[in-house]
């Protein structure tokens, strides 16, 4: 057995998702362990930062912006006629709230890649607690409001494309929603996908984000994840990597 306390015990320590005695227990081995107390305050430093570099007062003020201007937009037009593909139209779990992209732009202290490796990342804000980063196939449960943002640092990757499957393997495509997949952002930094999500309803939600050297298609990322889905039974949690080429990265989250 470890001496120390695991990182995702000190994880939900510093979140207060410890039950009492074990955060009792958890915080009183941090305060007399070096080791664990550095890990600690690594975290406590680290969500400081993270704040820091996006405040969700900032998010939550982008997002209002961006809505009145496509309000404005919408009231100097018909609204014309719409078809929804039936993956999209029946997906009544995903609300997209899009948001302009100057606001999600890290500066360079945030790309954590090494040797302009591809790297994805999920972040979650917009409810009650702080924003956080979701570690990939580290299940994590969302608040009530919540609205997930995804990024990526392409590498030598040139296309991307984004989708999310529920429990009733209920397929949506995030980014973009239907055709080819997208052209990946130039440059090293982290690039943002333009907008963010709130999963309703409830269960598990597993999020796919995929970088790939040629073009695809998002009918072929949505194929993939539905016979991924059924080869886990229909448990999301269990769900293996697509077969689908490139680099893909999966989360898994728990909508309340």
């Amino acid at each position: 057995m470890s001496a120390h306390e695991s990182e995702w015990t000190l994880r939900r320590l510093r979140a207060g998702e410890l039950g009492s005695p074990e955060a009792t227990r958890a915080r009183a081995h941090a305060a007399s362990c070096d080791t664990c107390g550095a890990v600690l305050r690594g975290l406590e430093s680290n969500q400081a930062r993270f704040e820091a570099e996006l405040p969700f007062e900032r998010f939550e003020l982008g997002v209002q912006r961006a809505l009145e201007r496509q309000q404005r937009r919408d009231a100097l037009k018909p609204s014309p006629r719409r078809w929804l593909a039936p993956t999209v139209a029946l997906a009544a779990s995903v609300l997209m709230v899009v948001l302009a992209r100057p606001l999600l732009n890290q500066g360079p202290g945030w790309d954590r890649s090494k040797g302009g490796a591809n790297i994805a990342e999920l972040r979650i804000g917009g409810g009650p607690g702080p924003q956080r980063e979701v570690k990939p196939e580290a299940p994590e449960a969302l608040e009530p409001g919540e609205r997930v943002m995804l990024g990526y640092k392409a590498g030598t990757h040139r296309y991307v494309a984004a989708v999310s499957v529920d429990a009733i393997g209920e397929v949506t495509t995030l980014h973009p929603e239907s055709g080819a997949s997208a052209p990946v952002e130039s440059g090293e930094d982290l690039h943002w996908l333009q907008g963010s999500w709130e999963f309703t309803g409830s269960g598990a939600e597993r999020v796919v984000l995929v970088l790939g050297d040629e073009p695809f298609t998002v009918e072929s990322v949505v194929e993939a994840t539905r016979r991924a889905f059924t080869a886990a039974n229909g448990e999301v949690e269990r769900m293996s990597q697509l077969d689908v080429p490139g680099a893909q990265t999966h989360w898994v989250l728990f909508k309340p």
